[in-house]
């Protein structure tokens, strides 16, 4: 009988409508948020100019997010490169997370790959990310990507980051041979006029990887990027 009566109590309690702060737990995991960032400059290298754009933000809770991204750049008003990005985010740890999903490379060449990868936030506040890509065509690659802020002041602040593309194969839609497609290493310093809006200058330093055949009068520009832009946050 006290084992019955014990069960009847548990079940009593399970079943009961949660207190206030049960609700609130409930509601706060379950309250959706967002977050959205544009950083756009222009740079000049070895007599071009340069204009680049990156922007990436999500959308969702605590636990699931569909995270989305696109950048690229042109040459002389010429569109060089772009691509774009959309992923399901799933929470694993303590700023750690899981992601899957799709990246569509529009130039220079188009297509499509299946994406995996974890995001989150290393020692020494570095923000990283490991990607690995599929190619609809079966080429696997990766992405490393890693950046971190200095505040030097409550309003200046220096980032440091880089990234870099590695192609485990040799890719015959990209016209690349095995080995790192892209390296790409940076420092930026920016004055948060307010936190969402931050005026900037950058230093960028690209090694890129030459196609097997070169196309007559193709151009490009030097390694080193000097360049101004501007941070925008939603």
């Amino acid at each position: 009988m006290k084992t019955a009566a014990g069960l009847a109590v548990v079940v009593s309690l399970l079943l009961a409508p949660m207190g206030p702060m049960g609700a609130a737990a409930q509601e706060s995991d379950n309250a959706v948020f967002h977050y959205s960032l544009l950083e756009a400059d222009v740079a000049s290298s070895s007599d071009f100019v340069v204009g680049r754009w990156h922007a990436t933000g999500w959308i969702g809770t605590d636990f699931d997010r569909l995270w989305w991204s696109t950048e690229g750049e042109g040459l002389d008003r010429e569109l060089e490169g772009a691509e774009a990005m959309l992923l399901y985010g799933r929470y694993v740890r303590r700023f750690w997370d899981v992601v899957v999903g799709y990246r569509h490379e529009i130039l220079p060449a188009s297509q499509g790959y299946l994406t995996v990868g974890v995001m989150g936030l290393a020692p020494y506040w570095f923000e990283v990310g490991l990607f690995g890509f599929v190619s609809y065509d079966g080429d696997p690659s990766l992405r490393f990507e890693a950046e971190t802020d200095l505040f030097l002041t409550q309003r200046a602040v220096l980032t440091l980051g880089g990234e870099a593309d590695w192609l485990i194969t040799g890719d015959d839609t990209l016209d690349l041979d095995a080995g790192f497609r892209t390296i790409e290493l940076g420092i930026r310093a920016r004055y948060e006029i307010r936190r969402k809006f931050a005026p900037y200058v950058d230093l960028t330093w690209v090694d890129e990887a030459q196609p097997r055949t070169l196309l007559p009068g193709a151009v490009e520009a030097g390694p080193f990027r000097l360049g101004a832009g501007l941070r925008l946050i939603y």
